[in-house]
């Protein structure tokens, strides 16, 4: 696809926009990137026209994808205290999404997904990713889905760049037994890097299983954590129940806890995804772990 070629990016303020969108940006493509409220207008590059709506209903927004050649999905419900919130901005955003861009005629549409919906741990969110991946296979856009698992990098708040924070804090480490208990993280510039590649050449409509090339075990991750920090901190193998015994009283008794279940069942889900030889079917070298985290640590 040629430059100057128009793209809508949803969820702007997010982690993955915010390595995406400067990417694009320095590949010379129009970017049109939606927020959802107006405070969030600020994060945006100024290189970047910002359009502020809900896609769960509708509005002006949908205009915004008027000659627009690619619509890059990533805004997301990952977690809420209601069931109904996921439906309306997982599922229901999806649609209206979808229904716009065809109206449209968008040329492309990029859906980032998630390895959740094929995970054991079927919860609400990975029921309404897998709700959206129907709706684009079923519809009649030129549609490219990703299902990334774990995603890390520089801006990452959550699972590896928690991690980061908590070995920075904690002299003493948790780490839950068992000897293969890890996840496969992939680095964010990988994945912006297959965007351009599906931006720029044709690729089947399909899924894409995008997970890290090595399964790095959660004892590796942190050791490695430890390594380039610098630090001295002493690793302390427990059994997973009594963690989740310490994690829930901790919950209870802070206002502000140092870890949650979730973050801990996502760091030790330990599921092992076969998935696409992405580095292959895209031409590009996966970044190692270590290299990854050392980049996190000095940014």
């Amino acid at each position: 696809m040629k430059r100057k070629t128009k793209i809508f990016v949803t969820g702007a303020p997010g982690f993955v926009a915010s390595h995406l969108i400067p990417m694009l940006v320095k590949n010379d493509y129009k970017i049109t990137a939606m927020v959802r409220h107006l405070s969030e207008k600020s994060e945006i590059s100024i290189r970047v026209k910002v359009v502020v709506g809900d896609l769960s209903q509708d509005g002006t927004w949908s205009k915004a994808l008027r000659g627009k050649d690619v619509v890059i999905h990533l805004a997301s419900q990952i977690a809420a205290s209601s069931p109904i919130l996921f439906a309306r901005n997982n599922t229901l955003a999806a649609r209206n999404l979808v229904d716009a861009a065809m109206h449209h005629k968008v040329k492309k549409f990029i859906l980032f997904s998630s390895a959740a919906v094929t995970s054991t741990r079927l919860d609400m969110y990975a029921k309404t990713k897998k709700d959206q991946e129907e709706i684009v296979s079923k519809s009649s856009l030129n549609g490219t889905i990703f299902r990334p698992s774990m995603i890390y990098g520089p801006g990452d708040t959550k699972n590896i760049g928690w991690l980061i924070s908590f070995i920075r804090k904690m002299p003493i480490i948790p780490l839950p037994a068992g000897d293969d208990i890890g996840r496969q993280p992939v680095y964010v510039e990988d994945i912006c890097k297959i965007v351009l590649k599906v931006i720029e050449k044709d690729y089947p409509k399909k899924i894409y299983e995008i997970h890290g090339r090595e399964y790095i075990t959660l004892k590796k991750m942190i050791t490695t954590i430890i390594k380039i920090l610098k630090l001295k901190r002493f690793v302390m193998t427990i059994p997973i129940w009594s963690l989740a015994m310490m994690i829930s009283i901790q919950e209870k008794i802070l206002p502000s806890p140092k870890f949650t279940r979730d973050q801990i069942e996502s760091l030790t889900s330990g599921e092992k995804f076969k998935g696409d030889a992405w580095w292959e079917t895209f031409g590009i070298i996966p970044t190692r772990f270590e290299v990854g985290v050392a980049k996190m640590i000095e940014k």
